[in-house]
């Protein structure tokens, strides 16, 4: 009762003033903590969503790499397969049927080709397994088709040796059609070549490219917050959240583009490599895809049956973009101010100010529940990471790492506590021969200065365990504010190809049957060798070796026991002649032998124990042994032979000699 006795003695005027006043600068205060609240919301969230989209394009760039990696291993492995370098040089029905089974026996395995065919120089189909319904399956002979008027076809056969084409992804057209439903395929052949270097055809792959856009979409496309594409160099949807505005250029519709829907987007995104775009139309984070590796060759294409393309295209214009669009409605979808109930809340709390710190309340709700949104996102994008078959990398702008995968961890022997704030360089970075990378010269970390994505083919990183780690790698730099604030690397362990490529490089230089040095090795071993011969001023002496009566041993027994005897008398000459000594196999039943640092007469004794060596070798065979002896011719270096053709030559005469003389002798020609 006092207090409305004093209230009452005040005057109305005075108290409503007082009472104004008050009121607006609550209200003041109130809105200026409402406003900056929600613009740090939105800044914070926008920040969140860059990086965290940029790491997923990153993931889609590193996917797209390694697939074009696997069937470029697959094409240049086949074209220098055995089976097929038989089937060149001699071309029987047998050869032949031994290549389709290889080819069938490829598609079957890998499961990732519609299509694996040898064509000839004309551009006929001589081998072709279509691969559908989980079956590989050789095309009969009748079914073949010409395609000399394919662009794919005139763009490969005219490549060299190792060099790949690799044709744009388009949809598939078969009897001059497109292929219904509609089959994204890539195109991967290499010209291929018989043993006289001659080029008799090409190898070509038809690659899934479902399957890549598959491993791209589980990437870019989840959940309703944002939409993942991926546009040929001219903007044309190859994977859009909306199937039908696929595949434009090949249906004949250019209103089907990126840039025909976003036309400011795309006049920025055309133009540079990297980086994040805020419009009207939301958010988007986008980057260069450029899938041509080194010795691959590609053209513009065409989606006509018999037209060439228009003309050869550099690596740097053979492109994707994959573009992370987070539309402008998700991105204010949990900005406070602009949901009802918030509106009702701030309303109330302009009205009421009693209920000011209720209002508060709620907004700091509303904040709680956008970083858990975002928690969530994050804990996604780590699952996605935690399937990788890729390393991942993310450093802050010093170097310093920040995340790793599971799989980096794998690969490295680390924990992921031990990789937590480690000096990615200084832990990891080595040169193939293990010694410390010098800082400045790492091209890994220059990303962050340059802002260019750096690709190594081959690369090294050192172990927990102290092993050295081949791997092949992309390194992006993460940009906030135009200024990078890091890099993401993505790493692929190539020991594997590495291996392969050794085994390669030996069965090149090895004949398959015997397993010493082939002709070509072998001449280049002697071509070393008699160099360091004259340099040095030693003597050496050269061994022509022939089996004689073989035509009669495979003719009376078989070729399976004519093979047995190439085998024993590669083996006898292994076991008798010196380590240092060099052993070829010339062609058929004609060995030689390289003696360094050996006069003629002690050659001529070498070839005597060898002769007695191969007389007293058995050949086992069922009921029975096969015996079998060698002529040998033996000749010394002089100093008028000029190479080793020269010497062995002189050695052959000596051989011819020998067989002339009754067989199984040693003959010499000074």
């Amino acid at each position: 009762m006092p207090l409305f006795r004093a209230v009452g003695k005040v005057p109305l005027s005075l108290l409503l003033k007082q009472f104004a006043l008050i009121y607006l600068f609550a209200a003041a205060v109130l809105t200026a903590a409402i406003v900056a609240s929600i613009r740090l919301d939105t800044q914070d969230r926008l920040e969140r969503a860059g990086v965290r989209e940029a790491a997923r394009v990153e993931i889609a760039r590193s996917l797209v790499a390694k697939d074009f990696s696997l069937v470029t291993s697959d094409v240049r492995l086949l074209a220098e397969m055995p089976s097929l370098r038989r089937y060149l040089d001699n071309g029987s029905g047998a050869h032949k049927e031994e290549l389709a089974n290889l080819l069938r026996h490829v598609a079957s395995t890998t499961r990732r080709y519609d299509q694996v065919r040898y064509l000839d120089a004309t551009g006929r189909e001589v081998v072709r397994v279509n691969y559908a319904a989980g079956k590989a399956s050789i095309v009969p002979r009748g079914q073949l088709q010409d395609k000399s008027g394919r662009y794919f076809f005139r763009d490969t056969i005219k490549l060299d040796r190792n060099e790949v084409f690799v044709s744009p992804l388009d949809l598939n057209i078969e009897h001059d059609r497109l292929e219904i439903p509609y089959k994204p395929m890539i195109r991967f052949g290499t010209p291929v070549f018989d043993s006289a270097g001659r080029k008799r055809g090409i190898i070509l792959l038809n690659y899934f490219g479902e399957e890549l856009l598959q491993h791209f979409r589980a990437v870019l496309l989840g959940g309703d917050q944002r939409s993942g594409m991926l546009l040929n160099s001219d903007g044309y949807w190859l994977s859009s959240a909306k199937r039908e505005d696929e595949w434009g250029f090949m249906l004949g519709k250019p209103e089907r583009a990126f840039g025909h829907e976003f036309a400011e987007e795309w006049r920025t995104i055309s133009a540079g490599e990297s980086g994040a775009l805020q419009t009207k139309n939301g958010l988007f984070v986008y980057a260069t895809v450029y899938p041509l590796q080194e010795g691959q060759r590609s053209s513009t294409g065409s989606a006509l049956p018999h037209s060439a393309s228009r003309r050869e295209l550099a690596g740097f214009e053979y492109n994707w973009k994959i573009v992370s669009h987070v539309s402008d409605e998700n991105i204010s979808k949990f900005a406070s101010g602009k949901e009802r109930g918030s509106r009702i809340l701030i309303a109330v709390a302009y009205l009421l100010l009693a209920l000011g710190s209720l209002a508060i309340a709620y907004f700091n709700l509303g904040r709680r529940q956008v970083r858990l949104k975002i928690k969530e996102d994050e804990a996604r994008l780590r699952e996605i990471t935690a399937t990788m078959s890729d390393g991942l990398l993310v450093t802050d702008a010093n170097g310093m790492i920040t995340f790793a995968n599971p799989e980096a961890c794998v690969l490295l022997g680390y924990g992921q506590n031990e990789l937590a704030a480690a000096d990615m360089h200084g832990l990891l970075h080595v040169e193939e021969d293990g010694t410390p990378c010098p800082r400045v010269d790492c091209k890994l970390l220059q990303v962050v200065q340059t802002g260019k994505t750096y690709r190594g083919a081959e690369e090294y990183f050192k172990r927990k365990d102290g092993e050295l780690l081949p791997i092949s790698v992309s390194v992006s730099a993460i940009v906030r504010e135009q200024q990078a604030a890091g890099i993401v690397v993505a790493f692929h362990d190539i020991t594997e190809r590495k291996k392969f490529q050794l085994e390669l490089e030996r069965r090149a230089q090895v004949d398959v049957l015997t397993g010493l040095n082939n002709r070509r090795h072998f001449y280049e071993l002697a071509e070393l060798e008699i160099e360091r011969t004259r340099r040095y001023g030693k003597p050496l002496a050269v061994l022509m070796l022939d089996a004689d009566h073989f035509k009669h041993i495979n003719d009376s027994h078989g070729h399976h026991v004519g093979d047995a005897v190439l085998q024993k008398l590669g083996a006898v000459c292994r076991h008798t002649m010196r380590e240092i000594d060099i052993v070829g196999r010339l062609g058929g039943e004609e060995f030689a032998i390289l003696l360094p640092e050996v006069t003629t007469a002690q050659a001529q004794e070498a070839a005597e124990r060898l002769r007695k060596a191969v007389t007293a070798a058995a050949v086992p065979t069922q009921g029975e042994s096969v015996f079998f002896t060698v002529s040998i011719g033996v000749t010394g270096l002089a100093e008028t032979d000029r190479d080793i053709v020269t010497l062995l030559k002189r050695a052959d005469a000596a051989m011819y000699d020998a067989k002339q003389a009754g067989r199984n002798r040693v003959c010499v020609r000074e």
